[in-house]
């Protein structure tokens, strides 16, 4: 046994951590970690730990290299150079033809990866994702294996954001071709490049350590951290009450006692919780039921006594902390006049007016929900307010997480409490949520204009005139109430206060553990 270790000690030329890791709690399920097929901000969070793109985010929110030692632009060209010192766990060093067939694999409609359009700024990838071009005319190639050049369509300024996300993070081509299908599932079909490695894989626990390859690997001060699934937030207040967890998101059960510790992260994630209208239904297609229901919710009453945890009223789609022309999209735009919630008498009035439309005296919708505590508070809130200021009557009915996104996605619901959380810090990563080039509903809404703001919107550099388009764009969702947004969420996180230096990014949540350490 002895000998083991010091055989162990030695071939790795490391010493062997015996840190207790950090216990950290997902909430919930992922569904893949390969990085280039994330489609739920959960796998985000471990893949952002175990991967690493050209570019990631310092300190205080700015770019910084990454696997990329330095980058230029010139006009619409990236030039990156690699670092001499970036490996993959397996010691073999990470090239730009790495970055290359990564970038090929993602926007391979074979692939199938759900935000292979997060790379259509780059030249000829969406022709290439379509079959118009070859492999050969995309605008990313690899000078050297230390030089990589990206060349996009047209200025877009939130391009080095995407390229701080798993799905621009390189791959390995010998390594993946061995596995292909297998890739990242079992522990030995993973090859990592981000500052920590998988240890342990098992279905509800994954246990990191530090990687020894990882480029910065001596200014990571927390050598393991271990990701774990409770679902239950009555439970997770449990397991912090007996020190079986360092960090967590948290409820409103026990906020403020957290606060009064001094272990509460809280902070505005941009994601908007809506009302989202099936469009097919006969009675929704009528603008003006959509509307009545939309204003006769009390927004102020929803936030401040069924989420009681620092949620902000939504009148919009785009949260204040997107920035645009000057940093400050919703300064310029502010949404205070968008519409006036809680109002009852016009709610009456135009519900009036829409049942006469369609020739009915009164009708019936189903509501979808999630089955969270939260969620099934708030449905039942909402079924109360359409019930006892509309006189309308629904049904409701309240399903597991996966369910309601299969239910959303087969049209198997009338109305549905949904959620969109923003990938990148611009507001097209709303505006996109709804552009849908299908032909339906186009009598509906204005969805052909809609369609093609969005398209011009994604074409323009930041100034004055996008963000004016932007704002088109937004109206035409809440003035023809395509959707009735509710509120923008927070996220309240329990941190133990032995670990300090959690950076988070504020767009998607996720904790960075880079510049972390722990006192005793």
């Amino acid at each position: 046994m002895i000998f083991s270790v010091l055989f162990y000690y030695f071939t790795n030329k490391k010493k062997i951590d015996t840190q207790t890791p950090i216990v950290f709690n997902l909430g919930s399920d992922y569904n893949t970690l390969d990085p280039h097929l994330f489609n739920e901000m959960i796998a985000v969070q471990v893949d952002s730990t175990i991967y690493e793109g050209l570019l990631i985010l310092d300190e205080k929110g700015n770019y910084t290299g990454g696997v990329a030692e330095s980058f230029t632009e010139n006009g619409n060209k990236m030039i990156f150079k690699i670092r001499n010192n970036a490996k993959w766990s397996d010691g073999s060093k990470i090239t730009a033809n790495d970055f290359v067939f990564a970038f090929k694999r993602v926007l391979n409609p074979e692939t199938a990866a759900q935000f292979s359009e997060m790379l259509f700024p780059v030249k000829n990838a969406e022709k290439y994702y379509e079959g118009k071009v070859s492999e050969n005319e995309l605008g990313i190639k690899a000078i050297n294996d230390s030089i990589l050049e990206i060349e996009l369509e047209h200025p877009t300024p939130y391009f080095k954001y995407i390229l701080t996300l798993p799905v621009a993070v390189p791959l390995k081509e010998e390594f993946y071709k061995s596995r292909k299908d297998k890739y990242a599932i079992k522990l030995e079909d993973f090859l990592f490049n981000g500052p920590y490695r998988i240890s342990s894989l098992k279905k509800e626990e994954i246990l990191l350590e530090k990687n020894p390859y990882y480029w910065n690997v001596e200014n990571i001060k927390i050598s393991r951290i271990k990701y774990v699934i409770t679902k239950d937030f009555k439970t997770v207040d449990d397991l912090i009450k007996n020190k079986e967890l360092d960090m967590s998101r948290v409820e409103n059960y026990n906020l403020e006692q957290y606060k009064k510790n001094g272990t509460l992260d809280t902070f505005l994630n941009g994601r908007i919780w809506y009302l989202d209208f099936n469009l097919d239904n006969v009675y929704l297609k009528n603008k003006k039921i959509r509307q009545a229901i939309s204003f006769v919710i009390n927004r102020d009453k929803y936030v401040k006594e069924i989420k009681k945890d620092g949620s902000v009223v939504a009148k919009s789609i785009i949260s204040s902390i997107i920035s645009g022309y000057n940093e400050n999209y919703r300064k310029n735009y502010p949404d205070t006049d968008y519409f006036k919630d809680g109002d009852i008498e016009k709610a009456k009035k135009l519900y009036k007016e829409g049942l006469k439309e369609l020739g009915a005296e009164k009708i019936k919708l189903r509501l979808l929900s999630g089955n969270s505590d939260p969620e099934r508070l708030e449905i039942q809130f909402l079924q109360e307010e359409l019930r006892i200021n509309l006189g309308l009557e629904t049904e409701v009915t309240i399903v597991p997480f996966k369910e309601r996104i299969t239910k959303t996605r087969e049209g198997n619901y009338d109305i549905v409490l949904n959620t969109w959380s923003p990938k990148y810090d611009d507001s097209l990563s709303y505006l996109e949520r709804w552009k849908k080039e299908d032909g339906k509903n186009e009598d509906i809404w204005s969805k052909r204009k809609y369609n093609l703001l969005v398209n011009e919107i994604s074409s323009m550099g930041y100034g004055k005139e996008r963000d004016k388009k932007i704002n088109e764009a937004e109206r035409i969702l809440i003035d023809e109430a395509v959707i009735s947004p509710l509120y923008f969420s927070v996220e309240n996180h329990y941190r133990t206060s032995t670990i300090k230096k959690i950076i988070r990014r504020p767009i998607t949540g996720i904790a960075t553990f880079n510049y972390g350490y722990i006192v005793k």
